[in-house]
C-alpha cells in the first residue's frame, strides 16, 4: 500500500492527530480480531486500519473518536 499524503488525511479529518488516534484505535481491535491467527503482523493490521479509514469505512467523529459504519 502506497501511504496517502498528508493532504489526502486532511480530507478525512481537521487534524494528523485525530487520524493517527483514529489509525490506533483502529488497528487495535482489528489485532484483537486477528490474534489468533498464525499470520498476524501488526504492520498489515495498521495498513488496514489505515486503508479503512482512507476509504470511509470508519468515521472519524469530532471529539476523535472513530466509529465503524454500519452496512
Amino acid at each position: 500500500m502506497i501511504p496517502p499524503s498528508t493532504r489526502d488525511l486532511m480530507e478525512v479529518a481537521d487534524s494528523k492527530y485525530a487520524v493517527v488516534v483514529a489509525v490506533a484505535r483502529r488497528a487495535r481491535m482489528l489485532s484483537e480480531e486477528f490474534k489468533n491467527d498464525e499470520n498476524y503482523r501488526l504492520s498489515t493490521v495498521v495498513s488496514a486500519a489505515l486503508k479503512e479509514i482512507m476509504d470511509g469505512k470508519v468515521n472519524i467523529l469530532e471529539d476523535g473518536d472513530s466509529k465503524a459504519k454500519e452496512d
